[in-house]
């Protein structure tokens, strides 16, 4: 029994018998009975929260580099009242300079209106929502102080966030049975698996499950989408700023052998190295905080390169019968072999600020990258990735001019220039995979796709923290990557409560989006009531010709907290048309053919 368990189990010797049952509320699991808390929605509403619920044995020890394996049972009332540790993890994004969390991180919390009683009938059970945290495979946090239920508890879905294992932790492979890899994507399964088995005791329906995600975990929905392990365990999704075409989650292959070998040099299993069986056995053995801590190494410039450890490819073997993935996501989506479901996706509109922030926020940062512009940027857009050694400085020229205007700089006195950074981090890395995998799964037939890019300015924007530094320079930034997060969580370890009226008033509209979703499969179902949008269209309807499949529209939500009455929510063509368009033409591995010769027309 794990310590965090152990302790839970302890502390509720410490409640008074004459606690009242709605103060604390129980519920029943496959494992034993969990007693939670009650709290209050945003509106005021009563909810029931239980959190720190183990969804799989702890992995450590001999578990390391495994599967998860599902729970043990316990004795008694388990503590359901306290968020479980983060997973072990380094937030080179928030300018951390310590390892946080723990390696016994495997738990889950459930948020209800609707808690499951003898009288309750099948009918009266609430959609669920389950959200995969974001944090590019390597941080992320699911707590309550990050991931606050408060704005989702005001209406009928019940919630459920969870941790997953993170970086070398969760993602080393060595390309064969030794670590096959994959372990945060097969957490999510267990988690997904745990949901089924338990949600009705919470007031669930569990066959009506939408699974939404941001950045790493929209891509984590998408790779769920693929894999026959998750099927019927959801049956909705959302993925926010990522999906599985995104160039940080595009799966490696043998070259992860190569990773797991400079990982086992950093931390002392050098004699390790021509035999993956005892070199995973000797990074079992190091401490987890000292192997999460050597992936300092693996950095170049400032915390590039952000994720080394990603999803890989697996082999099917007699040691490995389930993996998680076999091929890349590109040949799944190309040969049909995806889950045909309601499926929302989309972007903000300033996604790049994630590292621009830093990038030139930080003055010796920024002069490091200007004294080396022309060597650093092909490497920091990850080009070796999408076209030959030999063409990389040539395309990069393409990209320099399109985007610089030519210059070998960033001038930070220059608006048009920064922007130009945020654009080029913004299209490389979030926008046009996008639109990439919204484009292709249309051509294969998958025709219950909602997009929408979200241009809203609020009060607040993770770019401070993306920026880490109290340094700044003279420009009106954007709309960050993870901003719409603000208008769905309360998150109170970083930001204050919503009070602006026109940022509470986006939070109630993608509230709604969001849970019309779950509840009817459409975001704006014929009893939509909303006063910012009636219908919001599925790509394939275009509402201005009869022809269909022509071009790719979407909802465009834009607006700031400064203005009265400027929040505008409405259906537009031409995403990002002229920088999609210039994308196309350059000779990159990801323009398929297929792509180009049936592209949807911008």
């Amino acid at each position: 029994m794990s310590t965090f368990l152990q302790y839970n189990i302890f502390c509720l010797l410490c409640i008074a018998v004459a606690t009242s049952p709605k103060e604390y509320p129980i519920a029943q699991t496959s494992q034993g009975t969990a007693r939670g808390i009650s709290t209050v929605s945003r509106s005021g509403r009563t909810f029931y929260s239980f959190r720190g619920i183990p969804y799989a044995q702890p992995p450590i020890g001999n578990l390391r580099f495994k599967e998860p394996q599902p729970p043990s049972n316990w004795t008694g009332v388990y503590n359901a009242q306290n968020d479980a540790p983060h997973c072990l993890q380094k937030n080179y994004l928030f300018g951390k300079s310590f390892v946080e969390g723990s390696e016994d991180c495997l738990y889950i919390n459930v948020y209800t209106p609707n808690l499951h009683s003898e009288t309750t009938k099948e009918n009266s059970l609430f959609p669920v929502m389950v959200f995969i945290h974001w944090g590019g495979f390597f941080t992320g946090y699911s707590s309550s102080h990050y991931l606050g239920p408060e704005y989702f508890m005001d209406k009928n879905v019940v919630l459920v966030s969870f941790n997953y294992r993170l970086g070398v932790l969760g993602f080393l492979s060595t390309y064969d049975d030794a670590s096959p890899g994959n372990y945060g994507l097969k957490d999510q399964t267990a988690a997904l698996q745990w949901i089924q088995n338990n949600i009705e005791h919470f007031g669930g329906n569990k066959n009506k499950v939408t699974l939404f995600g941001q950045s790493a975990g929209g891509a984590s929905v998408h790779f769920h989408m693929f894999n026959p392990l998750s099927r019927g365990l959801f049956h909705q999704a959302i993925s926010e700023s990522g999906t599985a075409l995104a160039l940080w989650a595009k799966p490696l292959g043998k070259e992860q052998q190569q990773i797991a070998r400079l990982q086992a040099t950093f931390v002392g299993c050098k004699d390790c190295l021509n035999d993956t069986f005892s070199l995973v056995e000797c990074l079992k053995r190091i401490d987890a905080e000292e192997l999460v801590k050597s992936g300092d190494k693996f950095k170049y410039f400032t915390i590039d390169p952000l994720t080394v450890y990603l999803p890989s490819i697996e082999k099917k073997t007699e040691a490995n019968p389930n993996p998680f993935l076999t091929k890349e996501p590109i040949d799944y989506i190309l040969n049909g072999e995806f889950q045909n479901i309601p499926w929302i996706l989309g972007t903000v509109s300033d996604e790049g600020i994630i590292r621009a922030a830093a990038l030139l926020s930080q003055s010796e940062t920024r002069k490091k990258l200007n004294k080396h512009f022309n060597e650093l940027m092909p490497n920091l857009m990850a080009l070796f990735m999408s076209t030959p050694k030999e063409k990389i400085q040539v395309v990069w020229k393409k990209i320099r001019d399109y985007y610089f205007e030519g210059q070998n700089s960033v001038d930070v006195n220059n608006s048009k220039s920064i922007q130009g950074l945020i654009n080029l981090y913004t299209d490389r890395s979030f926008a046009y995979t996008l639109f990439q995998t919204a484009h292709l799964h249309l051509q294969k037939g998958h025709k219950q796709l909602w997009f929408y890019n979200f241009r809203y300015k609020g009060q607040y924007s993770y770019r401070q923290l993306f920026a880490a530094t109290s340094e700044n320079i003279n420009y009106e930034w954007g709309v960050s990557h993870c901003d719409e997060l603000l208008y769905l969580f309360k998150s109170s370890e970083i930001f204050p409560d919503l009070k602006n009226p026109n940022d509470l008033s986006v939070s109630e509209m993608l509230i709604t989006l969001w849970t019309n979703f779950a509840s009817y499969g459409d975001p704006t179902p014929s009893n939509n009531s909303s006063p910012f949008i009636k219908k919001w269209f599925k790509i394939e309807e275009d509402v201005f010709k009869p022809q269909r499949n022509k071009k790719l529209h979407f909802l465009n939500i834009s607006g700031s907290y400064k203005v009265d009455n400027s929040i505008k929510l409405q259906m537009e063509y031409g995403f990002y048309k002229n920088r999609f368009k210039f994308w196309e033409n350059l000779p990159l591995v990801e323009n398929i053919n297929d792509l180009n010769q049936k592209h949807i027309e911008l």
